[in-house]
């Protein structure tokens, strides 16, 4: 294309057309970019420091990697990764939409198409819209290498945790190319210093670009949004299956505080969070190899979660969810062995909540009330709105969907992701277009969605958005209410049901999200000296030298003493322990008798499992101390 060729070369940046109100440059369509002050600002800075852009849902992060992007396809190829193929083909149309790039230029790679096939598309395409899992794999076998590549961009980069693919990647790009460039797009990167400096590291970020719609750059572009709360009473008969179910768990957690554990606090101020912990503990000790009074105490922890975890849903949602729990979750866990669920099966209070959760179904739900009421108020004012209601569970979707569709006012479906979750088949990507397009159109008036419908997905924009319940997360806070207000004025309601876990999560997302504004700001400033003196050397066994000159021992030498001696292991420095006891876990299951190269254990373990390299390598490590895998030559184990 003559466009394309005529930038190839050329280093010239964006300009503006003022009167018009748009960006020119070689590569774009014409009136194709809105000229926005806050966004050329970010890209003052992008253009020469990895960055990480932090702005809410709808004020154009692709836009902004847009704009990078036609810069630097001139110095090499630019990658565009994000976390799924719908919302990585939405990015593959927009640059499709405003850009003079050729198709062939624009390379949609997924892993549905054979390795040569992607080996060709990475060979021709100046741009290049993957996920990061099919990237990662490419890699990890020699198809794809990064050293000719002028831009990396990480949406949705908040994930860049971890074992998640983005880290491996970003290390990768940042070690083989010689003018790396990384742009990292999030709405929140998290609620601590801790989660944001982690995010920062993992990506190699130097700079972050932050704005919210009360910036006075951003603010000519935003509409403004009213949020409101309706605070709600639960029934009585609610409140009477909640009380059999606190008074199980406080019983579960008396248990586990005579066998040691959460004693610091009186059982009634036990948080789940702190039972979350409590488990993933337990857990981590039984796969480490300790046994003995941890499988009771493992039996009760897991009671005890599942039981607050009932309370929540009872307070939050509804009995109908509570109901589908226990009859497709509960009942099945404990048919397939499970003591701790066998446990509150058998339990008297639990058939007392059983008897009191019937009596429920027959009574009103005030959220779902409620709910009427706030969707008849907005149709009332203003008959062609379009809203969504947000919601955790898909139990709750389908509860909600049969309760309003009566009402022929209310034109409803439901929005949930694509896999099963027990017997609830999903939605694929089709039906989710589909129901998009309906939305769009008008033809649907009201969506009923999980939080598939909070990150990324082109969903229409919408007039008011319900929360079925807060939720505690700051970033999924500033991601459901960026569903409205982009064009128009917009709504936000979260119903709350008073005294119950509702006002916890809804002043907990509040404070976080104000938080995370805080720590972005000081974080920039300081942050080339924190990542400098927090920074984690991981060091992989296969960059470990042996610790004497023996290393040129022959294999027929060492293959006689039947492991190399101890002196000669590796010494790692440093050890990377995020994820290590599902690496044992699957180490022990899967490594067999016959000795194989580390490196190919590495590889059937993130094909089998997704796991990292240096977290299964770590493992292999620790295995190697106990005794429990020995090295008959380097590079090499097998089980003992």
């Amino acid at each position: 294309m003559e466009e394309s060729k005529k930038a190839e070369n050329s280093a010239e940046h964006l300009t503006m057309l003022d009167e018009k109100r748009y960006l020119k440059h070689p590569l774009l369509k014409e009136k194709a970019v809105e000229d926005r002050l806050y966004q050329n600002r970010i890209l003052e800075r992008a253009r020469f420091n990895n960055t990480l852009v932090v702005l809410p849902t709808a004020l154009g992060k692709t836009i902004i990697a847009l704009l990078l992007a036609v810069e630097k396809a001139g110095e090499g190829k630019v990658f565009f990764l994000a976390p799924t193929r719908p919302l990585i083909q939405q990015h593959h149309r927009t640059f499709l939409e405003k850009t003079l790039f050729g198709k062939d230029e624009l390379a949609l790679v997924t892993g549905r198409y054979p390795p040569n096939h992607r080996a060709a598309l990475y060979s021709k395409a100046r741009i290049v819209f993957a996920t990061p899992q099919c990237v990662w794999n490419d890699l990890r076998s020699g198809l794809l290498r990064l050293d000719d590549v002028s831009l990396m961009i990480f949406d949705e980069a908040h994930r860049a945790r971890g074992n998640y693919a983005y880290v491996g990647i970003a290390s990768r790009y940042l070690r083989e190319c010689r003018k790396p460039l990384v742009l990292g797009l999030t709405a929140s990167p998290g609620g601590s210093e801790e989660k944001i400096a982690e995010v920062c590291r993992n990506l190699g970020i130097t700079a972050i670009e932050h704005r919210t719609d009360k910036d006075d750059d951003v603010r000519p572009y935003v509409q403004p949004i009213e949020v409101e709360w309706r605070r709600v009473k639960l029934p009585e008969q609610y409140l009477a299956v909640r009380e059999r179910l606190r008074q199980m768990l406080v019983k579960r957690i008396k248990g586990l505080q005579a066998l040691g554990v959460l004693t610091d606090k009186q059982p009634a101020s036990i948080t789940r969070r702190d039972l979350v912990e409590l488990n993933e503990e337990l857990q981590r000790r039984l796969v480490g190899g300790e046994g003995g009074f941890l499988y009771q105490l493992k039996v009760e922890a897991t009671a005890a979660l599942s039981i607050a975890h009932m309370i929540e849903l009872i307070e939050s949602q509804g009995p109908e969810t509570l109901e589908a729990f226990i009859e497709k979750s509960l009942k099945r866990m404990a048919t397939e062995g499970s003591k701790g669920h066998r446990s509150i099966l058998n339990d008297p209070l639990f058939a007392e909540a059983r008897m009191l959760l019937r009596s429920c179904m027959a009574a009103e739900n005030p959220k779902v009330k409620e709910l009427f009421k706030v969707l008849e108020a907005q149709l009332q004012a203003k008959p062609d709105s379009r809203l969504i209601v947000f919601t955790q569970y898909r139990d709750t979707v389908n509860a909600l969907v049969k309760a309003l569709s009566g009402n022929p006012r209310l034109r409803v479906e439901r929005f949930v992701g694509q896999g099963e979750r027990e017997g609830d088949p999903g939605m694929s990507q089709e039906e989710q277009r589909i129901v998009l397009e309906k939305l769009r159109s008008g033809e649907v008036n009201v969506l009923i969605a999980t939080s598939i419908a909070e990150e990324g997905l082109d969903i229409p924009e919408v007039d008011h958005v319900v929360f079925y319940e807060p939720v505690p997360s700051e970033i999924r806070y500033i991601q459901r209410r960026g569903r409205t207000g982009r064009r128009v004025a917009g709504k936000v309601t979260i119903i709350i049901a008073e005294d119950t876990v509702d006002e916890a999560f809804y002043w907990s997302s509040i404070s976080r999200a104000k938080k995370m504004r805080q720590i972005i700001s000081q974080l920039d400033r300081k942050l080339p000296e924190m990542l400098k003196s927090t920074a984690k050397q991981v060091v992989t066994l296969m960059d470990y030298q042996p610790q004497t000159k023996q290393a040129g021992m022959s294999t027929q030498t060492l293959q006689a003493q039947g492991a190399l001696p101890k002196k000669e292991l590796w010494k790692p420095k440093t050890l990377q322990t995020k994820g290590l006891s599902q690496a044992i876990r699957w180490l022990m299951e899967n490594l067999p008798s016959k000795t194989m190269q580390i490196e190919e254990v590495v590889r059937r373990a993130y094909e089998d499992e997704g796991l990292e390299k240096t977290v299964v390598e770590t493992a292999i490590w620790c295995l190697i101390q106990q005794g429990q895998i020995y090295q008959p030559e380097p590079g090499k184990i097998r089980k003992v």
